[in-house]
């Protein structure tokens, strides 16, 4: 905030001047390039976390614009589904009232306080958007791109180190939507900066958040670096003019990890700064990625074909950074791309950089205002002998509780992780206050003890948390924050969607696709209320035939549906209340789809003649420009042998083959999409040839791999 009195006025112009003597007196490594800038801001520091809206965490912060919600977990129960296809359906073009109902939760300043003073000390913006309404890549893209390319999904892609079966769905600028190999050809900041004789780093460990292996003219770079390096870099006097962090493991934010050690992640970083000598000459951009799944009730702004996503969190904070202000300026990641080029005089990359309604978040800053001493904060204490069971541990455990809705007759199961090596004398889960002692089930190595607790309860809303012997003299409860973890959401009925799954998926644009559901009533009461909400719009399901909703009814929609990814949700009322069943992305439907996708013979020797074959369909009817069977990774061309390429094209490749196991997956594409079978990084288990090829744990033409994790 501009000061007034002439005193205060003269204090700033000493605080100016003795900036100035402080660049003469300090030395600078020679690469670094000082010159360029016309501000005092020498190093931007852009630290992007994970899933968190404005109002889940700042939504009671004064004079912000944001409202007040129930308080939120500490952890959440899980991860949510936050795609594009289920960030298109809450939003509900514009209306903000279709997400689920745990997404209607907020934190308190104590459970955040790291993060709190931040933005009490410095700047916080509440009209900075993301740039996709998505998930995680396209988002990381943007922040150094200004764009992404066309990536519009995050799946298991490691950019331009995927195998070539790993494709994910992409927009164009036009709306148009395909699927696509994630390595794009695009210009970024980075490229600008090397121009200018500018120095960046990129610190990243986790792939789908690593922007620089999505881009082809950065892949590889040396300046792409672990994010264990940053604090190195600031001490040994190495901070690039730009750098980027995006934290890994329990530090991300990223749901269902605990607050703490993410807090303490950035407090280090930012400590790391305030330190040193490059405070003074520093701006860091604090920020998280995307919605997660979470409410936020602003209407993102659409400014083009593409975006913008729900609203998220920006701290400025930096010596120049005025005290206390609140941004109501329209931002953006590119908004990063435009600070920066404003900072050091550099072109735009023609992108949503050059947008005049895209804030440069220069009003954050007063360069002419006494500077803003260091605020080194402390990290905050925390016990992690208690998490949330997630990726990577056990294929069906993700979560603390499954499923979180259902029936009276439904067995709900309750997990948590324990990570010490000792026996706990206290292990309970507390069910609407009623402890219940768990059962050790697996010790997962590198993570701890799962435990686990099956019950089945009463019609009815329901509450949990877990408490643990932390050590010989105390305990531990999950929540951290003494509020209990809803759920589950109990029903006099039950639907079931995993008996009759939609069909077809993938398919072409134009098929029809049927949904139907299994719903069964123990009162046998009629729904009231039955529909599919497909990416938001709700459709009434209509009765196969029969009453005895005791027994089950099935109820059925069905619906030619367009390209894309689709989220749905499943809604019915027997009169005692709504049940929303989550959302599942279903079906894909896209331009081009691989089928009937074989091998013949299934085993032989080196001199046997191997028959791969695959049928190919385009939506369109057109060839495909590229037919290939990867057979160990090695390309091979595939030949058209019969069919109509509208309704199914037949495709072969022969080859023999050396002794050993193999695999193989096929990838097709058009004039503007891509497809694979089976998606990567999934392949299938080829031919076992000769005596040395081992025991295969399945049969040759079956999938093979783990299918990963979206984000």
């Amino acid at each position: 905030m501009r000061q007034s009195s002439r005193l205060l006025i003269a204090l700033s112009l000493l605080g100016t001047l003795m900036v100035g003597i402080w660049r003469v007196l300090t030395p600078i490594a020679s690469h670094r390039v000082d010159a360029s800038s016309p501000t005092p801001i020498q190093h931007v520091v852009i630290i992007m976390m994970e899933n968190h809206t404005f109002d889940n965490f700042f939504g009671r912060f004064p004079g912000a614009n944001g409202v007040t919600l129930p308080r939120e977990t500490n952890p959440l129960p899980s991860d949510y589904n936050h795609g594009s296809a289920t960030a298109r359906a809450y939003i509900d073009g514009g209306k903000m009232d279709e997400f689920e109902s745990h997404a209607y939760y907020q934190y308190k300043q104590s459970d955040i306080p790291n993060y709190w003073s931040y933005a009490q000390h410095f700047g916080l913006g509440d009209n900075f958007f993301t740039s996709y309404p998505t998930s995680s890549t396209p988002n990381h893209i943007a922040m150094v791109a200004a764009q992404a390319g066309g990536i519009y999904e995050t799946t298991t892609q490691t950019g331009c180190d995927s195998p070539q079966n790993d494709i994910v769905h992409a927009v164009s600028n036009t709306g148009k939507q395909y699927w696509t190999y994630p390595c794009e050809n695009i210009q970024s900041l980075p490229n600008l900066l090397a121009n200018a004789g500018l120095s960046w780093r990129f610190y990243a460990d986790v792939p789908i958040w690593d922007a620089p292996r999505m881009l082809q003219p950065l892949h590889g770079s040396s300046n792409n670096v672990h994010v264990s390096q940053f604090i190195n870099d600031v001490k040994s006097g190495n901070l690039a003019n730009v750098s980027w962090i995006t934290p890994t493991g329990v530090s991300t934010d990223h749901p269902p990890s605990l607050l703490e050690p993410s807090q303490n992640f950035v407090t280090a970083e930012i400590n790391a700064i305030m330190k040193s000598s490059y405070w003074n000459s520093s701006a860091i951009f604090l920020t998280w990625d995307d919605f997660g799944g979470l409410y936020d009730h602003v209407t993102p702004p659409q400014i083009d074909t593409l975006g913008l996503g729900p609203r998220v969190p920006l701290i400025v904070i930096s010596p120049y950074a005025k005290p206390g202000y609140i941004s109501h300026q329209l931002g953006e990641f590119s908004s990063f791309v435009k600070f920066v080029e404003t900072n050091f005089n550099l072109p735009n990359l023609g992108q949503r950089d050059a947008l005049p309604s895209i804030s440069d978040l220069t009003d954050y800053f007063d360069f002419n205002q006494t500077l803003q001493p260091p605020l080194v904060l402390s990290p905050i204490p925390y016990s992690y002998t208690l998490f949330v069971p997630s990726q990577g541990i056990g294929s069906n455990i993700k979560g603390t509780l499954n499923p979180i809705i259902g029936g009276a007759s439904t067995m709900y199961q309750y997990s948590v992780m324990y990570s010490r090596t000792d026996t706990p004398t206290i292990h309970n889960v507390t069910i609407d206050g009623t402890g219940h002692p768990m059962n050790a089930i697996k010790w997962y190595p590198g993570f701890g003890e799962l435990y686990q607790f099956s019950t089945k309860l009463g019609v009815g809303n329901h509450t949990y948390s877990f408490t643990f012997s932390d050590g010989p003299s105390a305990t531990v409860t999950l929540p951290h924050n003494g509020v209990s973890f809803p759920g589950p959401e109990v029903h006099p009925f039950i639907l079931n969607a995993l008996t009759s799954p939609v069909k077809p998926s993938p398919g072409l644009p134009g098929q029809t696709v049927t949904y139907n559901v299994l719903y069964t009533s123990s009162t046998n009461t009629a729904p009231a209320l039955a529909e599919v909400d497909i990416d938001g719009v709700a459709h009434a399901m209509h009765s196969t035939g029969g009453t005895n909703y005791a027994m089950g009814v099935h109820y059925v929609y069905s619906t030619p549906m367009p390209i894309g990814v689709h989220f749905v949700v499943y809604r019915f009322n027997d009169g005692t209340g709504v049940a929303a069943y989550p959302g599942r992305i279903t079906p894909i439907t896209t331009p081009i789809v691989l089928t009937n996708s074989s091998i013949s013979p299934k085993t032989g020797t080196s001199s046997t003649v191997f028959t791969f074959e695959t049928t190919y369909t385009n939506v369109n009817g057109n060839a495909p420009t590229k037919a290939t069977l990867y057979l160990d990774s090695t390309p091979i061309t595939m030949s058209y042998v019969s069919g109509s390429y509208g309704t199914g094209a037949v495709f072969q490749a022969q080859t023999t083959l050396s002794p050993g196991n193999h695999s193989y997956f096929f990838v097709f594409s058009g004039s503007q999409s891509t497809w694979a079978d089976p998606i990567g990084p999934q392949v299938y288990a080829g031919p076992t040839i000769g005596a040395s090829a081992s025991t295969q744990m399945v049969a040759p033409g079956s999938v093979i791999g783990d299918p990963g994790e979206t984000d």
